[in-house]
């Protein structure tokens, strides 16, 4: 396996939801990703860093989510104004955020399958260091959260760069 896949898999803990995502040799590679400490993200996931890809949604296929069973469990949520937050209303995985005015869709990667993120080792690394920003870094959790490299360290969202 090359360290640049055409296409990355992934879906819910219930398998329901299963999405392809495609790197066509236009796409840059690594795709865009990116790690958020806002509270809202970390109650989204239940974890302390959520971490995602950054994606036009015309790579996620299909889009929007849907079951191939033909019981469609994929479901947002409004939490807030601007964002819409998707899941699995079976098993509740926590799957995308997008927001309601863009194209391009966060992809949380403990979505991706076990193949991409544990056997395929470029693959995993390529895709699971933030590449294009830390959002909400004044959020760390010393000695834990804030030791992640790569990306842009943001104390909360774009425009509040950290010295």
């Amino acid at each position: 396996m090359s360290s640049r896949p055409s296409q990355i898999t992934g879906g819910c803990l219930c398998g329901s939801l299963r999405y392809t995502l495609t790197f066509p040799p236009s796409t840059p590679w690594p795709p865009k990703s990116a790690t958020c400490q806002c509270t809202m993200c970390r109650k989204w996931t239940g974890t302390l860093l959520p971490s995602f890809l950054t994606l036009p949604s015309k790579q996620i296929t299909p889009w929007p989510l849907s079951s191939s069973s033909g019981q469609n469990t994929y479901t947002e949520y409004a939490s807030s104004s601007k964002g819409l937050r998707g899941f699995c209303g079976t098993c509740g995985s926590s799957l995308i955020w997008r927001s309601k005015e863009e194209e391009e869709v966060d992809l949380y990667l403990g979505t991706v399958d076990e193949k991409w993120l544990v056997d395929e080792k470029e693959v995993a690394k390529a895709i699971a260091t933030p590449n294009q920003f830390q959002f909400w870094c004044q959020h760390a959790v010393d000695g834990v959260t804030d030791m992640v490299k790569g990306g842009q360290k943001l104390l909360r969202d774009r425009g509040t760069e950290m010295g």
